[in-house]
């Protein structure tokens, strides 16, 4: 990626008060100088020819290609997977949970305010968290994990004490929505990235181990709010809830580390690559005046402005079609499973179960993503993240078009769902940052996952207010789990696609 834009980077050896030296190759040299051009001055800049342009990746000896080192182990790698593992269960735990929190607001707290209106909260709330991926990805790779962990935690920690006393659905956006929704963001680059620094070889089972934390949080947080909301009430349940979250994160902050170093590194080591081949084309000084040169200067740093926008939002990546295919079913997995985790309480009040039940199938649905999120990333290391994401895409599917739409009013087809739904959800989620981290380089990791997550962030914002419309004034349920499980198949679809790019037909591990 870096090289398809080498033609268009500029390289300044030496600005002096008289002189900034930079290079061109010999064959403008040599036009240069049949047409006057160069001349005596001060300014000798870095052009590339058509002939540079031209260079490849192919042109690169891949046996001088920089390698990165990975531990694999030992006692930092696994203080970095025990310190993820906490993330996950403070930031996705409470991602996992907010159906144990929408239940309790839409019947006790806003009384007044319709369903569609209520479920703009969590829909925020998920837009924020996953939409700001984008920053976080970038300030990760920019400035390493505990400062923006440390910001992250103030965030939600903060918004979580303002939520336990929200009464309006202003104060829940604001309070839980947005501020809830940003520390969540800029919490969630580091979980997920920071591994990547650490692990290759074994960095599925890594993964899978620090991703269970997500699960276990969302059991512990719907059982908090089960036992608690008859005893304390909404408030201090909401209270207790944000102090368990500061001692988790209080130590997440303190374990938390990345490699940085190490991948500015091996990315210098790249670039050094790069202008190597370069050189090999030859280059040789020209001249220009002051005046040009001062006009070249504020270009360059009219360029530069540019390009750090072009990094912190990073399209580019999106001119890779296998990403394209992730992308698009990343967006529709999110959009499936997010109508779950957050209605499926809900759902259990309509078919005349009890609150209880319905925080009991939470539960179950992220109890059984401890199993999803292990199990299958171990398989992935031995064949292949996207093989696995495809197959676990295709039996989310399966498991709502089986047992939810038809079956869904009978309570043990509801908690076998549950159940089932919750080891294959798992198993996507475990998976998307190794399939993001599979098809980019190191120094990218961040960018790549948080770029991913901006465009899910949108069906994020629209998938519970469109599931809520589908039920209808009457409160059916039925359209909105006929709506999930098209959007799951179509995401399926779209896994096999990017999975047939980087493998074909052939039985492969990709």
């Amino acid at each position: 990626m870096s090289e398809d834009r080498s033609t268009n980077i500029e390289s300044v050896h030496s600005l002096e008060e008289d002189e900034i030296t930079q290079t061109r190759t010999k064959s403008q040299c040599h036009q240069d100088k049949e047409t006057g051009i160069a001349k005596n001055g001060s300014f000798k800049e870095l052009a590339h020819t058509d002939s540079a342009s031209a260079t490849s990746d192919s042109d690169i000896d891949q046996d001088d290609k920089p390698h990165m080192d990975y531990p694999d182990g030992g006692l930092k790698a696994s203080t970095i997977v025990l310190a993820c593992w906490i993330g996950f269960v403070s930031n996705f735990g409470l991602i996992n949970s907010t159906g144990a929190i929408e239940s309790r607001v839409q019947q006790y707290i806003l009384t007044e305010n319709t369903a569609t209106e209520i479920s703009w909260i969590f829909s925020i709330f998920s837009f924020v968290a996953f939409g700001c991926n984008l920053i976080s990805g970038r300030l990760f790779d920019k400035y390493g994990a505990k400062t923006i962990s440390i910001i992250g935690s103030i965030l939600l920690v903060g918004g979580l004490f303002a939520t336990a006393n929200c009464r309006t659905l202003v104060e829940f956006i604001l309070g839980f929505g947005i501020c809830c929704g940003v520390g969540c963001a800029l919490l969630m680059a580091p979980n997920v990235s920071v591994i990547g620094h650490y692990f290759d070889k074994h960095r599925g089972i890594a993964m899978g181990i620090a991703m269970s934390g997500a699960s276990v949080g969302g059991i512990v947080w719907p059982l908090l709010c089960l036992g608690l909301y008859g005893k304390v009430g909404y408030t201090w349940t909401i209270r207790i809830l944000a102090f368990a979250m500061l001692l988790l994160l209080g130590i997440y902050c303190i374990l938390i580390d990345d490699r940085r170093k190490e991948v500015a590194q091996y990315s210098t080591e790249l670039k050094a690559q790069r202008l190597r081949e370069r050189e090999k084309l030859g280059i040789c000084e020209v001249s220009f005046s002051r005046k040009v040169a001062n006009k070249m200067f504020l270009t360059r740093k009219l360029l530069s402005t540019a390009h750090k926008i072009q990094d912190a939002v990073d399209f580019s990546m999106l001119r890779d079609l296998t990403y394209d295919f992730l992308v698009l079913g990343v967006f529709l997995n999110e959009f499936s499973l997010l109508l779950v985790f957050t209605y499926i309480p809900t759902y259990a009040i309509s078919e005349n179960f009890s609150q209880s039940t319905g925080l009991l199938a939470l539960i179950i649905v992220n109890a059984t993503g401890v199993v999803g999120r292990y199990v299958p990333s171990y398989i992935a290391d031995k064949y292949g993240n996207f093989n696995i994401i495809t197959v676990s895409s295709f039996f989310m599917s399966c498991f709502i078009f089986v047992l939810w739409v038809p079956f869904g009013k009978y309570y043990g087809c509801f908690m076998t769902f549950a159940g089932l739904f919750g080891v294959a959800c798992a198993s996507t989620l475990v998976l998307t940052p190794l399939c993001t981290s599979e098809i980019s380089e190191p120094q990218n990791y961040g960018k790549a996952y948080g770029t991913c997550y901006f465009f899910c962030a949108f069906g994020n914002l629209i998938s519970l207010p469109i599931g809520m419309a589908l039920t209808g004034s009457n409160g059916n349920y039925r359209n909105m789990a006929i709506f999930n499980g098209v959007t799951s198949a179509i995401g399926t679809i779209a896994f096999a696609s990017a999975r047939y790019r980087l493998g074909g037909f052939k039985l492969v591990a990709v």
